[in-house]
């Protein structure tokens, strides 16, 4: 089984057609993260022409301003989402600091409500690496997802230790610290994500799509000194686990 844990279903414009054509050819069940409401209502729109495709709400670092003052707006959505994502902090792409405290105020709403509720968060953790771990810490949050991490590597062990799955993406196509970070995970906390599409257009000037999972695959697979077959079967008992205790979650699409 494919699985990819972070995507953006919601950003293609005029290759939403070919993305989605690509995702049921391959049965590829996509997590399909979403930015702030219309990205996760735009989201739940698609999903349902697509029967691979698993909507998640939640409020990107950098739509949170928008949001700090009206937080109970989110009610609905955080209620009936099976993961909230994508959600976190970034202190790195942001440079304006006076956004910072409605970043926060945000997250922590977020994970209030994945604490009440039980439910993993898909994180974002670009340059707050410690913040977000120390924020998991105090909410009593464990399972999580974090995506695309790119160190410092001396986190990972109080990741693994709250029970975190990392999802390695396209990046690991390239740079030397992700696949330094593939090799040292453990195998069975890896999933696999594209952050579709503009995760591979920001390292290659063109739009990523859904088929880049399977470089990605194979890439990870040769890292862990797995075959490609051995390695989807650990990803899919991967999935099967990080997903136990979460209520409507799809181990296959029906």
């Amino acid at each position: 089984m494919l699985i990819d844990a972070h995507a953006h279903i919601d950003r293609y414009a005029d290759n939403l057609t070919e993305a989605l054509h690509q995702i049921n050819h391959h049965q590829i069940l996509t997590v399909a993260v979403s930015m702030d409401i219309p990205s996760y209502l735009k989201t739940m729109e698609i999903a349902g022409s697509c029967r691979y495709i698993l909507p998640a709400f939640g409020i990107h670092p950098w739509n949170a301003e928008s949001y700090k003052n009206n937080l109970d707006q989110l009610d609905k959505y955080l209620a009936e989402t099976p993961l909230i994502g994508e959600a976190g902090l970034d202190f790195f792409w942001e440079e304006d600091k006076t956004l910072y405290p409605g970043q926060i105020i945000v997250f922590e709403y977020q994970c209030q409500w994945a604490q009440r509720l039980s439910k993993p968060l898909n994180l974002h953790t670009r340059g707050a690496e410690c913040d977000v771990l120390k924020t998991l810490e105090r909410f009593h949050l464990c399972g999580s997802l974090v995506h695309w991490y790119s160190g410092p590597l001396d986190l990972i062990d109080s990741y693994l230790s709250l029970g975190c799955y990392f999802t390695i993406g396209v990046e690991v196509l390239t740079s030397k610290i992700n696949r330094e970070i593939a090799e040292i995970m453990p195998a069975d906390r890896i999933l696999l994500e594209t952050d579709n599409p503009d995760g591979y257009q920001w390292l290659h000037k063109q739009q990523g799509m859904p088929e880049l999972l399977l470089e990605v695959l194979h890439c990870v697979a040769g890292i862990k000194g797995f075959d490609a077959v051995a390695f989807e079967q650990q990803m899919t008992q991967n999935w099967q686990h990080f997903t136990k205790n979460i209520n409507s979650v799809p181990i296959m699409p029906s």
